[in-house]
């Protein structure tokens, strides 16, 4: 690691952002990455407490000349989105993330980077570990982010007692946030009808089976991208799908899964199939409808999704599949599930209000279970939301069930602690920030909520593709807004 980040400013963040990535931390397994932290904090002889959920907080005294600011609370998630190329066999239980250096940016090899919010992890512990001149801190190191925000819903609202809190959860440099979405995931359970695969007669072709895949798309952060448009490799599948039964009812779907991730837009899908071979149907034609469908595809999407890829490869045939009639129900189930932007804010331009992300679908026992993932700025609209997604599960015979809620943070222009933010980011970079509410979950509204109220902002350095392997990190970005946090932690007074 340590060639990958030599000569790297600043170099204290690099090396625990290094020391950080070497260490797994799956959201719901950040045991070894909270361990990591608690030790730090007892070779500095920093106090450090957690609560029963597992978040964890680290104390940092006033520098001398310093003890009249007020404790602020910096905040960041421990635990990362473990996504990665298919073929490239990461075992994110086992290790760790394999940084690589492109050009300006830092990524990492064939999987997700983890900067989101492995940046923020880093450079509150170089502010703990360091000697720059500080007030009081309270460093904020919360669990189970990505999943949910567990951590932040069921955190003891004593573990802090600052009342100002700086997240370091954001994604662009010179962008301050000071609203987002809040949101919760719908669960759908589809009963599923099996039957014996038919076999051939003389009056019928060979049964044969193949397997469909959608590869390559970009994927992307559920919040953040869902405005883009991007292909939804469920919601594409889906059409194919459709289209292939329409005019070969004959093929049959055995298996389906695809996604995973609530807030990650799904990128892949895999669909085992098989054919009578009544009618004359064979591979080849089937091959044949699912090419045009490709290039219909690649046509719509354009350069937003330049390596989509649609194939149909050989496979074994299935002892088992499901009924025509239960086929086609989920089929048009995940055609009728809304997604993508449902709404836009009348009230902050260009802000998506609400959406939803039809986030992960697995056909492989006698259930179809579908999550999907609802976003608002609007808590009344998260709930709509929810009821809207739900309905097309409910009239085709689906349970669905409705879980993680959790608040949206109101905007306040008025915000002192926005005003002193803008004056230093004028003042160190000659123009001002741009002033944003974003629409994605950070974990503010909710601590807000579990603590009383509290002045809040949010920023970070420049992520791209974060929650896809192709997450990238920019190198002067990251000092840039390391510069500007030392002196906007400085000015607070």
């Amino acid at each position: 690691m340590s060639s990958v980040i030599d000569g790297l400013e600043p170099q204290e963040v690099w090396k625990f952002f290094a020391e950080i990535s070497a260490i797994p931390r799956e959201s719901g397994k950040e045991e070894k990455i909270r361990n990591y932290v608690l030790e730090k904090a007892r070779l500095w002889g920093l106090p450090s407490r957690r609560d029963t959920i597992g978040n964890v907080v680290v104390e940092k005294p006033a520098s001398p000349g310093y003890e009249d600011l007020p404790v602020t609370v910096l905040q960041g998630h421990l635990d990362m989105v473990c996504e990665q190329n298919r073929g490239t066999g990461h075992d994110f239980d086992r290790q760790g993330i394999e940084l690589v250096r492109q050009g300006e940016w830092l990524r990492a090899n064939n999987t997700t980077l983890g900067a989101d919010n492995g940046i923020a992890v880093a450079m509150m512990l170089a502010l703990l570990g360091g000697n720059e001149p500080l007030g009081p801190l309270e460093c904020l190191f919360t669990v189970d982010e990505e999943t949910g925000l567990t951590g932040a819903l069921e955190m003891d609202p004593s573990l802090i007692t600052g009342r100002v809190l700086i997240n370091l959860d954001s994604e662009e440099e010179g962008y301050f946030y000071i609203g987002c979405a809040g949101g919760c995931n719908t669960y759908m359970e589809l009963p599923l009808v099996r039957e014996s695969f038919p076999q051939g007669s003389p009056q019928n072709r060979a049964p044969w089976g193949a397997r469909l895949e959608i590869t390559g798309l970009q994927g992307g952060h559920s919040g953040m991208d869902i405005h883009e448009g991007r292909g939804n490799s469920l919601a594409l599948g889906a059409r194919i799908l459709a289209v292939l039964r329409q005019e070969f009812p004959e093929v049959m779907v055995s298996s389906l899964s695809g996604g995973g991730k609530h807030n990650a837009i799904p990128r892949e899908l895999l669909v085992d199939l098989a054919c009578t071979g009544a009618g004359g149907t064979d591979r080849e034609q089937v091959q044949r409808l699912v090419a045009r469908q490709e290039e219909i595809l690649r046509q719509e999407l354009g350069s937003l999704e330049p390596g989509l890829e649609v194939s149909l490869k050989e496979a074994d045939l299935p002892e088992l599949v499901l009924t025509p009639s239960c086929c086609d129900r989920v089929i048009q189930l995940l055609l009728a599930i809304p997604r993508g932007v449902l709404g836009m804010s009348r009230d902050v331009p260009g802000l998506v209000e609400t959406s939803n992300n039809l986030a992960a679908v697995d056909v492989s026992g006698d259930r179809l279970l579908v999550l999907t993932s609802q976003r608002s700025s609007r808590n009344s609209l998260i709930d709509w939301a929810a009821l809207h997604v739900a309905a097309p599960a409910r009239l085709a015979g689906a349970s669905v069930r409705v879980g993680e809620w959790y608040p949206a943070w109101t905007p306040n222009a008025e915000s002192p602690l926005l005003e002193r933010a803008v004056q230093v980011y004028r003042e160190l970079r000659g123009q001002d920030p741009q002033i944003r509410a974003v629409h994605a979950g950070l974990e503010c509204g909710v601590i807000r909520d579990r603590v009383g109220e509290m002045d809040m902002i949010s920023l970070g350095p420049d992520l791209v593709g974060v929650h896809t392997p192709e997450e990238k990190l920019h190198i002067a970005s990251t000092g840039r807004t390391w510069e500007f946090l030392l002196k906007f932690l400085q000015s607070l007074g």
